[in-house]
């Protein structure tokens, strides 16, 4: 891997995990509110798409970020995303299993984000 590329995947990838530990708490707070955890994690998905893809490409706007992760993230996690929103019927276990499956998504987004600006250059 060029070591430019190799850089800004680093840098991506910090911002992916500062990401993923972000949608976990913000899972957490929201567990037992329907619909809630999916809110904050399309917020907090748009702003990591934002930031990755400032790292990729210098005239990036948050009209860009939000396509993007709708075009690249939707599709592929929408299973993830309807998992997610029916753990909350298993009641109290809900603070247990929203967290890790909001971590598993924002984590895959942030990879396939990732993939997209990496295929693209």
């Amino acid at each position: 891997m060029h070591s430019d590329l190799a850089e800004k995947r680093a840098r991506a990838e910090k911002w992916v995990n500062g990401y993923t530990a972000t949608a976990v708490g913000a899972v957490l707070v929201t567990a037992l509110v329907p619909g809630a955890a999916t809110v904050a994690l399309c917020g907090l998905e748009g702003t990591m798409c934002y930031q990755i893809g400032r790292i990729y490409k210098n005239e990036w706007t948050m009209g860009d970020a939000t396509a993007a992760a709708g075009v690249v993230g939707l599709a592929a996690l929408a299973g993830q995303i309807a998992a997610m929103e029916a753990a909350i019927l298993t009641g109290p276990f809900a603070f247990a299993i929203k967290p890790v499956i909001a971590a598993g998504i924002v984590k895959s987004m942030g990879q396939l984000v990732i993939k997209h600006f990496e295929e693209s250059v």
